[in-house]
């Protein structure tokens, strides 16, 4: 099989840039290690994951594109963020714990994304502000597992909130969990692959369907000044 080139990664990102504008959220995936990016170093890359999500009394399924980066910052920090047609994350990553093979970091972040896809259980204006710990576990030098646990506040609302009317707004706390696998395919280019679950809690009303997702990442990175 041909090896992967820096070519043939900008045009899987370009692919991405034209999924980006299918109407999409903001997914719980963030398709993260708990390795943080070498200062001096962007990353760029492309998700795609599917959601799944209940839609009346059925189950739903909606795929979800995104567009991601990452800047390292400092030593043992970085900061980035996930794009959609309809919505935006930024966040920084932070390296806790680093000995072989074993990596811990928290990645806090905020969002704002309007859901195009709505029911009795989902609102189309949601805010969100949690964090992520990421445990990494390196097999080897190609291969890294990834365990995720996280927890969101989140408020969820109709449109009519921005005209300053709030009825049908909710607060809710989301915990959840994930589990990845990466695998690296050159020095700068990265697949990972996750699934992950949230058990949204209404904090005025009880709990919310489970939703869950499950997809995949490439990324590439590229050292300033090469």
């Amino acid at each position: 099989m041909a090896a992967m080139t820096p070519r043939h990664a900008a045009r899987a990102l370009g692919l991405g840039g034209m999924l980006l504008f299918i109407p999409g959220c903001l997914s719980g995936a963030r398709n993260l290690g708990a390795a943080t990016t070498p200062v001096g170093t962007t990353e760029v890359g492309v998700s795609l994951n599917a959601l799944a999500f209940e839609r009346g009394r059925e189950r739903a399924y909606l795929p979800n594109p995104e567009l991601t980066f990452r800047k390292g910052a400092g030593e043992n920090w970085d900061w980035g963020g996930r794009l959609t047609l309809l919505g935006l994350e930024l966040g920084t990553r932070h390296r806790l714990v680093n000995r072989s093979p074993w990596t811990l970091s928290v990645a806090p972040s905020a969002g704002a994304w309007y859901v195009p896809v709505t029911n009795n259980s989902t609102e189309p204006v949601n805010l969100r502000l949690g964090a992520q710990a990421l445990l990494d576990y390196r097999i080897n030098r190609t291969w890294t597992v990834t365990g995720g646990a996280s927890l969101m506040g989140a408020f969820a609302g109709p449109l009519t909130v921005f005209q300053g009317r709030f009825n049908g707004a909710h607060l809710l706390a989301s915990p959840g969990g994930s589990l990845g696998v990466a695998y690296r395919l050159g020095p700068s280019l990265e697949l990972r692959a996750e699934g992950g679950l949230e058990l949204p809690l209404d904090l005025g009303g009880g709990r919310r369907p489970l939703t869950g997702h499950l997809g995949f990442a490439l990324r590439w990175g590229r050292a300033a000044g090469r």
